[in-house]
């Protein structure tokens, strides 16, 4: 019997889809439908948000919709997706905790209904990129999964509207649904990102213990790391003890970016992070005072900044710069990753910089080797003391501009192809 009047419902839905509207039973079973098409979809969260979305329309005459995020900080209210009219605002606007009436719905975990003139409500925040003085009322509804704030939902109509309990009862529902989907899709999320941050702390240590070359290890570093943070910039700036902060590797193609200028201690972003052995995030570094290349920033779309000391036990040795395109906000899991991989490049750095000078300091000991056995051989073959040999060598070093190791080579060569004739 029930089998027979879901079809019938379903026979009148798709014959007369105008019912809808007007019987909340055939609203609620086409509700219910697409929420268990939205659970069992293999889609990414943003489709999944859209589907939210468009589901709503079917319960609610709304002219625009917002869905909003929490951060990983529990600080900031994230826009994450819109109806089809404001798709360009996703991850440019952003809210304070009890900031308009979005943030005291997150902050009170309550839904808010505001029937006509929402832009009178004290609590209400303007944003001109909305045009929001179009709209007349407003409901606001948390997502909730068992006690814990994911974001808010936003419906606004462009004239009065009161929404009846059944509408009522659909809207909570489709949150209550959304909300357990968004909170599995988030851990899902969550664990992907976990699982490529491991995978390129791996590859950074795998390249460290390599025999690779420095330049390549660095470059490895810069691209990996940007990858790993959806940046669309990396770089690895290393202390010159002369010049300051020196650009050493970055991923980006940008000639300009590549020939930035050396950085001074103390001077912009990263100049300060190098004296203070601090990571220091910055939301839009075309607004912050303390950025130095605004101007750069904004011809290569650079935003958001995080910027990382690479430290060696308590000293710095350089920073490890990351640029988004849009504002981001970076969490402490991230800030702690990129603080790894920093490290791991001052010990790669450091590392090599010991082997270059073990190299020079045995290159240096084989020199002095051949210049004392060419002494011998001078002092030996013209009577002369070990200063008067010495000088000989240094003399015809600088006639004819020969290292003092090559002059000692050709007398110790010549020496031994005389015993040999």
């Amino acid at each position: 019997m029930r089998k027979e009047r879901e079809k019938e419902i379903r026979h009148k839905m798709e014959n007369n889809p105008s019912l809808m509207e007007k019987d909340p039973l055939l609203k609620e079973l086409g509700l219910l439908r697409g929420l268990l098409r939205m659970m069992h979809n293999d889609v990414a969260l943003e489709e999944t948000l859209g589907q939210a979305l468009r589901l709503s329309r079917d319960i609610l005459p709304f002219d625009c919709a917002f869905i909003y995020f929490l951060d990983g900080e529990g600080h900031d209210l994230v826009l994450r997706a819109t109806s089809n009219i404001y798709p360009h605002a996703v991850g440019q606007v952003v809210l304070r905790m009890g900031e308009g009436v979005t943030g005291w719905v997150a902050r009170e975990m309550s839904p808010v209904i505001i029937s006509e003139k929402a832009w009178m409500d004290p609590r209400f925040k303007m944003f001109q990129i909305f045009e929001e003085e179009q709209y007349e009322a407003f409901l606001s509804v948390p997502l909730v999964v068992k006690d814990i704030l994911l974001g808010v939902v936003n419906f606004q109509f462009r004239k009065a509207y009161v929404p009846s309990d059944e509408d009522l009862e659909l809207v909570t529902l489709l949150t209550q649904e959304l909300s357990l989907v968004i909170h599995h899709l988030l851990l899902f999320e969550d664990a992907r990102k976990k699982a490529r941050q491991i995978e390129a702390l791996s590859q950074v240590s795998q390249s460290i213990a390599s025999n690779r070359y420095l330049e390549e290890i660095l470059h490895l570093i810069v691209t990996v790391t940007a990858e790993m943070t959806n940046s669309n910039l990396c770089s690895i700036m290393i202390h010159d003890p002369e010049e300051g902060l020196v650009i050493r590797a970055t991923q980006t193609l940008s000639q300009e970016y590549r020939n930035k200028p050396p950085i001074k201690i103390g001077e912009s972003i990263s100049g300060i992070v190098f004296r203070d052995a601090t990571p220091i995030q910055v939301e839009d570094v075309q607004k912050d005072p303390r950025y130095s290349f605004k101007d750069l920033a904004r011809k290569e779309n650079l935003v958001s900044l995080l910027s990382v000391p690479m430290m060696i036990k308590s000293r710095a040795i350089g920073v490890i710069n990351v640029y988004t395109s849009q504002p981001h906000l970076f969490s402490q899991d991230e800030i702690k990753v990129l603080q790894s991989v920093a490290n791991q490049a001052a010990i790669a750095w450091e590392n090599t910089g010991l082997l270059q000078r073990n190299l020079e300091m045995e290159e240096a000991l084989e020199s002095r080797k051949k210049i004392d056995r060419a002494k011998a051989i001078l002092m030996k073959a013209n009577r002369i003391s070990e200063d008067e040999a010495y000088r000989l060598l240094q003399k015809k070093s600088m006639n004819i501009r020969k290292s003092m190791k090559e002059i000692a080579e050709a007398i110790l060569l010549a020496h031994d192809m005389k015993i040999d004739s």
